[in-house]
C-alpha cells in the first residue's frame, strides 16, 4: 500500500487518494487524486479541486474557474467527462467556464503529472476526469433510487435537483439527472477594486503603472499644469487682451511692469503668489473605466441548468451504455468591461460582459471482457460534443464560437503474463470551430488528431515498474470564412499546419521497509500549438489583449522528473513530492511594448525554454474516538515556480522572468469528524503574498495574502413511517472571516475579489 497509494489530504472534499486500476490505467504508478463530490458550495470545477495540493482555480470571477495544475492550465490540462475530452472554448478564453454539474457529479480524478501518453498533448500538464454519474458501469444495488436536492443560499446560489435510477436488476439500468443553480449577485466585504488601484497607480519613481491601470480598468495619466502661484505679478496687458493668451501662464509674469507696443503697463501683484513654488505641477488623473462597487460584486449573476439521461444494457461479458447530456449557462463577468475605452471617452456608456454557454453531448461506452484470445478486455468510447460559447456586450452579441467535436477511442487490455499487464489504445478526434459576431479573434478551423499508444506495467512484488509510449498526429486546417487578421498580425496569410508528436514515460515505485515507500517518474511529452497560439488575431477582450498568433510556432516538449516519498504508521500518513519540468519551446503571450486601440496591450505568441518546479506535502492523522466517532486531522503545503531559462533582453524587459498570474504558495489544515450520521468539516487555507512577479512592461503588483476558512455540518436522518429511505440535512459556510480574497493567479484579481462570507442550507431526500 505504501508504494502504490500517495496521499493528498487537507482538502475539504478530498478522500484518500485512490489508485484506479482500470483498462485505461493499468499501472499502480499512474496514480490519481480522487475528489468525492461532498462539498455543497462547488460553483466551478476549479473551485471543487482547489483544495488539492498543487491545484488551484483560475477564478475568472465566481462563475468561471478552471483547474490550474502546478501553474499550468488551458490547453495544457486535459478536461474530460467520463473519459472523453470536453475541452472547448474554455481552454482558449479564461472567462468561459467548463460546463459542470456541481450537484450530481460523483467524483473527479486528478492526475497532477504529465498524462500525455494516455490523453495526448493537451494533457502535458495533467488531466482532470469528471465521473458524471450518468452511466452505470455495474448493476445498481437497489431497483429504484430517487434523490431530491434543495439548497438555499445566503450570498451563495440556490439549487434544486433530481436524480433517479431505475433498473430491472439484471440487464437494464437508466439514470436521469436534472439540476438548476441560480444567484442574482454576490456580496463582497469591501470595494470591488483593490486598494493598490489607487495607492500604486503612480509609482514613486514617476510616471504611470500602465499595466496596473489597465488591469484595474482605470484611466490614469499625468498632466503638467501651470501653477498660478509661481509668479508674483499679473500681466496687465494680457488681462486687457485675453485673446492674445496661449494659456494660463500668459497671464502671469515675474516683472512689475510690461511694455507692449511702446506702452508701459503696471502689473498688479498676484494675490495667490507663493514664493519658491515651481512653474508647473502634476495633475494626476485617476478615473474609473468600470464602476468600483462597494459591498456588492457588480455583474456577478449566474444561472445554470442541466438535463441528462443515460442507459446501460448489461450482458454476460460486459455492457453497452448510451447517454444524452445538455448543459446551459448564463452569467456575468464581474467588474469587467470589453470597452476599455480611450482617454477622455464617456465611461458611463461601458457595457457589462456576459457569457452564454450551450452544450449538448451524445456518448456511447461499451466494455467487452475476453473478446479474443490473449485479450482481457476491450473498451470503446464514442462521443459527439456540440458546444457554443459566446460573449455578450450588454444585450448585443460580441461573438459566438461553436465547437463541434467527434471522438472515438478503443482500448485493448491484454491478459496478464506473469508480472506483466498493459493495454494498447487507438484514438481519433476531429474538432470544427465556427465563429460569428463582430468581435472575432479566431478563424474557422478544423483540427484532427489520431494517436496510437501503449502502456505496460511490471509488478515485481517489492517494486512496480511501468512504461508508456504515444505517437500522435495533429493537423490544423483553415476553413473559408470572413475572418480577417489585423494590421499588427504576424501571419501574412493563414496556412494549414500539422505536427507529429511522440511522448513516453517511465516510472517505478518501491516499498522501503514496513513504514516507507518511494516513487520516481520521468516523462517526455509533446504538445502541438492550439489554434489561438497559431492563428489568433484582433482584440481578445476577455484577456484584455490584442492577441496575435504565429503559425510558425514549434511543438512544446516537456521533460518531467518527479520524486515522491511516503511514510505511514499507526494512522499517520505523509506524502512529499518534488518535481522539475523542463520545457523546450514553452508557449507564452509576450508583450510587444505597444498598445493598440482602446489601450489594449499588443501581445504575440512566442516561445522560450522554461523550467517549472515545486513541491507538495500532504499529511494526515486518523484518530479513533471510540463511541465519539473518528477524527481526521490533515494539512498540506505547496509551492510552484514557472521561470524562463535565460530570457532574451526583450522578454526580460517586457515580460520578466516569471509570467503574470502565477499561483502563490499555500498552507492548509483540515479537521473532519464523523459519528453516527454526523459529519463536520472545518478547513483553513492561507494564500501567501506572491514573491515571483511577472511583468507587462510594468512589474506586476502583488496583493496581500489571505486566509479562507470554510465549514460544513451534515446529519443523516431516518424518518419513521415516511416514504423516504433517508434524509440528509446540512449547513455550510465559506470565507467565514469575510476576507478581501484576491487569488494572485486570477486575471481579475484587481477588480473582482472572491465572494464574501456566504452560507448554504439544504437537504437531500432519497425515496
Amino acid at each position: 500500500m505504501l508504494s502504490t497509494s500517495p496521499l493528498a489530504y487537507a482538502a475539504e472534499d478530498v478522500t484518500l487518494q485512490t489508485i484506479k486500476v482500470r483498462a485505461d490505467r493499468p499501472s499502480s504508478i499512474d496514480s490519481v487524486v480522487l475528489v468525492e463530490n461532498t462539498q455543497a458550495q462547488n460553483r466551478t470545477l476549479g473551485g471543487m479541486l482547489e483544495h488539492v495540493s498543487g491545484v488551484q482555480s483560475s477564478a475568472f470571477g465566481p462563475n468561471a474557474g478552471a483547474p490550474v495544475i502546478r501553474s499550468l492550465s488551458g490547453s495544457r490540462v486535459q478536461i474530460l467527462e467520463d473519459g472523453q475530452s470536453i475541452l472547448g472554448m474554455n481552454a482558449l478564453s479564461g472567462d468561459i467556464n467548463i460546463p459542470f454539474d456541481p450537484l450530481f457529479a460523483r467524483s473527479v480524478s486528478v492526475n497532477k503529472s504529465s498524462d500525455s501518453v494516455r490523453f495526448g498533448g493537451n494533457a502535458i500538464g495533467g488531466s482532470v476526469d469528471v465521473d458524471s454519474g450518468l452511466i452505470s458501469r455495474k448493476m445498481e444495488s437497489k431497483e429504484k433510487d430517487l434523490e431530491l436536492v434543495l439548497r438555499k443560499g445566503f450570498n451563495d446560489a440556490d439549487a434544486q435537483g433530481l436524480r433517479m435510477n431505475f433498473n430491472d436488476g439484471t440487464h437494464f439500468s437508466t439514470n436521469l439527472q436534472m439540476s438548476f443553480q441560480k444567484i442574482g449577485h454576490y456580496d463582497i466585504p469591501g470595494n470591488s477594486k483593490a486598494g493598490v488601484c489607487n495607492s500604486q497607480l503612480f509609482p514613486s519613481s514617476g510616471g504611470v503603472n500602465s499595466f496596473l491601470a489597465d488591469s484595474c480598468q482605470k484611466e490614469a495619466k499625468i498632466q503638467q499644469v501651470y501653477n498660478k502661484a509661481s509668479q508674483p505679478f499679473i500681466d496687465q496687458f494680457m488681462k486687457e487682451n485675453p485673446d492674445w493668451a496661449d494659456g494660463d501662464f500668459s497671464f502671469y509674469t515675474n516683472q512689475p511692469t510690461s511694455v507692449w507696443q511702446r506702452k508701459t503697463y503696471v502689473n498688479p501683484p498676484n494675490p495667490a503668489y507663493v514664493p519658491g513654488t515651481p512653474k508647473t505641477v502634476q495633475n494626476k488623473i485617476n478615473k474609473d473605466v468600470t464602476p468600483d462597487y462597494h459591498g456588492t460584486l457588480g455583474n456577478s449573476h449566474a444561472s445554470n441548468s442541466h438535463f441528462a439521461v443515460g442507459s446501460t444494457y448489461f450482458f454476460d461479458r460486459g455492457y453497452v451504455a448510451v447517454s444524452l447530456d445538455t448543459k446551459n449557462s448564463d452569467y456575468g463577468v464581474p467588474g469587467f468591461s470589453m470597452e476599455n475605452k480611450s482617454f477622455g471617452a464617456n465611461h458611463d456608456e461601458g457595457l457589462p460582459v456576459g457569457v452564454v454557454i450551450s452544450q449538448d453531448k451524445y456518448a456511447l461506452e461499451a466494455t467487452l471482457r475476453d473478446p479474443v484470445a490473449y485479450m482481457e478486455s476491450a473498451q470503446l468510447r464514442v462521443s459527439r460534443l456540440n458546444n457554443t460559447s459566446g460573449e455578450r456586450l450588454g444585450a448585443a452579441k460580441a461573438n459566438d464560437y461553436r465547437f463541434d467535436t467527434s471522438q472515438a477511442e478503443l482500448l485493448l487490455a491484454h491478459r496478464r503474463a506473469g508480472p506483466l499487464s498493459g493495454l494498447l489504445g487507438l484514438s481519433h478526434q476531429s474538432r470544427d470551430i465556427t465563429g460569428s459576431g463582430p468581435q472575432l479573434y479566431l478563424p474557422d478551423t478544423r483540427t484532427a488528431s489520431s494517436a496510437l499508444f501503449v502502456k505496460e506495467s511490471l509488478d515485481a512484488g517489492w517494486a512496480t515498474f511501468d512504461a508508456g509510449f504515444r505517437h500522435e498526429k495533429v493537423e490544423h486546417d483553415i476553413r473559408q470564412s470572413g475572418f480577417k487578421t489585423s494590421r499588427n498580425a504576424k501571419n501574412a496569410k493563414l496556412e494549414d499546419r500539422s505536427f507529429s508528436l511522440n511522448s513516453y514515460n517511465l516510472g517505478a515505485s518501491a516499498k522501503l521497509g514496513q513504514l516507507f515507500g518511494a516513487k520516481v517518474r520521468y516523462a517526455s511529452s509533446e504538445r502541438a500549438p492550439d489554434v489561438n497560439e497559431l492563428y489568433a488575431s484582433n482584440r481578445h477582450y476577455s484577456i484584455m489583449t490584442q492577441e496575435e498568433g504565429n503559425q510558425d510556432l514549434k511543438a512544446e516538449r516537456a521533460r518531467n522528473t518527479e520524486l515522491t516519498g511516503l511514510f505511514a504508521n499507526r494512522g499517520f500518513q505523509l506524502s512529499a513530492t518534488g518535481y522539475v519540468m523542463k520545457y523546450e519551446n514553452y508557449l507564452y503571450l509576450g508583450h510587444s511594448g505597444l498598445q493598440t486601440a482602446n489601450r489594449l496591450p499588443l501581445k504575440y505568441w512566442k516561445q522560450t525554454d522554461t523550467t517549472v518546479k515545486g513541491f507538495e506535502i500532504d499529511a494526515s492523522q486518523l484518530i479513533q474516538l471510540g463511541g465519539y466517532g473518528k477524527l481526521n486531522l490533515s494539512a498540506f503545503a505547496d509551492l510552484v515556480k514557472n521561470k524562463a531559462d535565460n530570457p532574451d533582453k526583450l522578454r526580460a524587459h517586457n515580460d520578466g522572468a516569471y509570467l503574470p498570474n502565477m499561483p502563490t504558495n499555500r498552507y492548509g489544515a483540515n479537521v473532519l469528524w464523523e459519528n453516527k450520521g454526523w459529519k463536520a468539516k472545518l478547513s483553513s487555507t492561507w494564500y501567501d503574498k506572491q514573491k515571483y512577479l511577472g511583468k507587462s512592461v510594468s512589474e506586476e503588483v502583488p496583493l496581500d495574502g489571505y486566509t479562507m476558512v470554510n465549514f460544513q455540518v451534515s446529519r443523516a436522518l431516518q424518518v419513521p413511517n415516511s416514504p423516504f429511505a433517508g434524509i440528509d440535512v446540512f449547513i455550510s459556510g465559506t470565507n467565514l472571516l469575510d476576507e478581501d480574497a484576491r487569488p494572485h493567479n486570477s486575471p481579475l484579481k484587481y477588480i473582482a475579489p472572491l465572494p464574501g462570507r456566504g452560507f448554504q442550507i439544504g437537504l437531500s431526500a432519497r425515496l
